[in-house]
Parts: structure tokens; C-alpha cells; sequence
């Protein structure tokens, strides 16, 4: 049985929790973020701030992205290495996740607590040797309470050992194209106080935080002030304390270190848009979570999302077939952009389609791309794609004339529709 649950991340922050609480509270009628020169790297359109007279910014570096895009909406020193601290714990439940996901193991699973996880130390549970949990309620803790035993218990069950799971984070990480990152542990945990061994950066961390909100439900967790461990044996209290008090706010991992400072990575929804911000550095527990704050209230101030398709839906565009006949192509995923409110106006679709193809076509194979543009270029595009097989056989049986059968415009499939 649990005996008792140290710390919130580290025992020499525990003492900071009310104070944080209304640091957050007052800070949230947040200004424009200091002044800092943004990068877009791999990502569309990042946005430049300068702030004139600013004072430095309270963290090391930041970013802020659009979830769904990766679009950069704010950067500062986003590139530079910098431990993550607990953070990596992200990276450990992605794998876990898959892992579950693909059936090698099961959330429901018993994970006995080895001799090495019952001595890890930091941030913890303090699971004692012996004992038996789901593997689920350990992922749980590493996530909400940041919980060392319980990722180092999680990451021996998902990978066979410790350092079996680190190669699969580093694989993994080389995967989502986060080449700025290299685990060597589990849980973020300095193998002494000063000497951080992990490395990362704010842009890498946005994408590992990105695939957990696409690919897992883990912010089902991690969206909770409290949540229950072991059927009720304890509760956990969130390590973020934007939960619950700031609007929208349900992810994702906070870190902390003596070298890396005071870190966190927090997700919220308000609408139809989702971001993700990442603080690096900052100095105090209260701070880090001001200026996330801060980031995502800027966002969603200056920001919109704005829904171009659907996935599905027939494009105002016709392909005619080498039969004669004529197709009309659907999205094949969502089109939407995320781009300041000020200019959702210039924003215009462009269906960048043939108007003829030959041979045999399948239903899924790509026809094409919509691309959507704003008065500074591309914003992002989607595959235009045949509902339906496209063949001799399939016209004679009269397949295709769901879909239209009429002869299209010469230049049908370039025009600009505005939005």
C-alpha cells in the first residue's frame, strides 16, 4: 500500500503552492509577451513581438503553438537545449500509450514494483518494493503527480527495462522529428542535484505534447486538480496549477530541476482552438505558470480558428475520368487554419486539381491538394482525394454518376473561392 505522497515535483517547492495560486489568479489579464524574436524552423508563419522597452522575460526561453498545426504563434530562444526535467515523462507515456495501443501490454496489467523504482528518488509516491498496481494507475502518477517510482515502475513494465524504454523515447522522439532531444532517463531525474542528462528544447517539446493530444487520452488525467490512485488509497494532486484556474487549461507535465529551473508544458481549448505552450527557466514555481498563462491568454486573444472543410466533404471542383465521365473529389481530412483575427478576411481556398486524369483511379488515391492562403502566402493544405474506384467496369455500372457526369469549365480547377 501507498504510505504517504511526497512533494508536488520536488519537496523544495511544496512551500510555494498558495503563493502560486494567486500569483496565477492575479496574472492572468495577460499583456502581450515580452520582447522576443520568433522563428518559424519547421513550422508556418511564426510571429514576431517586440515589445518597445520591455523588461527580460521571466523564463529562459517559450513558444507557443496552434495543437492542431504546429503553427508558431510565439517564439523565444525555442531552439536552445535546456533539461526538461520531469517533462520527459511525456515522451515515457507517448510510448506507453503505443505500447497499449498496439496490445503488447494492457492498462488493466499488474506492474510489481521493483527494488530499483521503490528507491528512486525526487518527486514520489513511495511505492514500497513488492507491491502490485495496474499499470495504468502508475502511468497516472507519473503524469498528474510527476511521480519518479511510478515512471521508472511504468517504464520496466512497457519496455522490459529502464534503459530498453530509453532507446524507445529516443527512437520515438527521432520519429516525430525532434532532433534537439536525447533521453537518458525516464523521469527527467539529474543523476545529482546540479547535472541534468537530458536535453531538449521548447520546439521539441510542443511536438511530443502535440502527438500525446493527438494520438492518446491522457488528458482525461492530466485535465484534473485531483484524481484518484489505487481506488481511492490516496489522492494526487496536479503538479500544473493552471488546472482549474485558468479557462480551457487540461495538460500537460510540468519539471523541474535545480539546473533547469521551473518548467512546464500546458495545453488549453477554448472553441474550436487548442495550444500549447511551453515555459523553460523560469524562476519560481508561481512564475512558471504566470507566464504560460500569459502565453495561451495571448493567443487565444489574438488568434482565431477558422474551419475551411470538412474531412469528406466534395470539393466545387469536377475531374473528368479517361471515360468521359466526370468525378467530383472530396477533403480528405479537416482544412482549417489558425491565423490572427485581423485577417481572416484575405484568407482564400485554392483547389490545385487537374481537370483530367487518365487510367484506373481507386477510392482514397490522392487527386490533388486545396491550399488555403492568407495576403502572406501558404498557411497549410489538405489531399484532395476519389470517393469512389474509377473504371471502365465501375462506369458501365453507372458508379461514377452519383458524383457528378457533367463536362466541367476548361479551368474549373483553379480557381480561388473566398472564405
Amino acid at each position: 500500500m501507498v504510505r504517504n505522497v511526497v512533494g508536488d515535483e520536488w519537496k523544495t517547492v511544496s512551500s510555494v503552492l498558495l503563493a502560486s495560486l494567486m500569483f496565477v489568479t492575479l496574472s492572468f489579464a495577460a499583456a502581450t509577451p515580452a520582447s522576443a524574436t520568433a522563428t518559424s524552423r519547421r513550422h508556418h508563419h511564426a510571429i514576431t513581438r517586440h515589445a518597445a522597452h520591455a523588461a527580460a522575460p521571466l523564463y529562459k526561453g517559450a513558444l507557443l503553438e496552434d495543437a492542431d498545426s504546429g503553427r508558431v504563434l510565439y517564439a523565444y530562444n525555442a531552439d536552445m537545449e535546456w533539461p526538461p526535467a520531469s517533462m520527459a515523462k511525456m515522451m515515457l507515456l507517448l510510448v506507453a500509450s503505443e505500447q497499449i495501443a498496439a496490445g503488447r501490454v494492457h492498462v488493466n496489467d499488474p506492474v510489481r514494483i521493483s527494488e530499483r523504482s521503490a528507491h528512486t528518488m525526487g518527486s514520489r509516491l513511495g511505492l514500497k518494493e513488492g507491491d502490485v498496481y495496474p499499470l495504468g494507475e502508475l502511468m497516472k502518477a507519473a503524469l498528474v503527480k510527476s511521480a519518479n517510482d511510478a515512471a521508472v515502475a511504468v517504464a520496466e513494465k512497457v519496455g522490459g527495462s529502464v534503459e530498453a524504454t530509453v532507446r524507445m523515447m529516443n527512437e520515438r522522439a527521432r520519429t516525430l522529428g525532434m532532433m534537439h532531444t536525447e533521453y537518458q532517463t525516464v523521469d527527467g531525474l539529474p543523476p545529482r542535484p546540479t547535472h541534468d542528462v537530458d536535453r531538449t528544447t521548447a520546439y521539441d517539446l510542443a511536438t511530443v505534447g502535440r502527438a500525446l493530444i493527438r494520438e492518446t487520452n491522457l488528458l482525461e488525467w492530466s485535465g484534473q486538480q485531483q484524481i484518484e490512485f489505487d481506488n481511492g488509497v490516496c489522492m494526487l494532486n496536479n503538479t500544473n496549477h493552471l488546472i482549474g484556474h485558468f479557462e480551457g487549461c487540461d495538460g500537460l507535465k510540468t519539471g523541474f530541476t535545480f539546473q533547469a529551473g521551473f518548467n512546464v508544458t500546458a495545453t488549453a481549448k477554448r472553441g474550436n482552438m487548442r495550444l500549447v505552450a511551453v515555459i523553460l527557466g523560469a524562476p519560481s514555481n508561481a512564475q512558471r505558470f504566470a507566464q504560460a498563462g500569459k502565453l495561451l491568454e495571448f493567443g487565444f486573444d489574438r488568434y482565431t480558428a477558422l474551419s475551411l472543410l470538412r474531412s469528406g466533404e466534395p470539393l466545387p471542383v469536377q475531374v473528368r475520368a479517361q471515360t468521359g465521365r466526370t468525378i467530383q473529389p472530396v477533403a480528405a481530412r479537416d482544412l482549417k487554419v489558425v491565423l490572427p483575427k485581423a485577417d481572416v478576411s484575405s484568407v482564400k481556398v485554392v483547389y490545385d486539381i487537374p481537370s483530367t486524369i487518365d487510367g484506373v483511379v481507386h477510392a482514397g488515391e490522392p487527386l490533388g491538394r486545396v491550399v488555403a492562403l492568407d495576403h502572406s502566402g501558404a498557411l497549410t493544405e489538405i489531399t484532395a482525394i476519389c470517393p469512389i474506384d474509377v473504371s471502365p467496369a465501375a462506369v458501365e455500372l453507372g458508379a461514377s454518376d452519383a458524383f457528378g457526369a457533367t463536362t466541367p469549365p476548361s479551368n474549373a480547377n483553379h480557381q480561388q473561392v473566398n472564405q
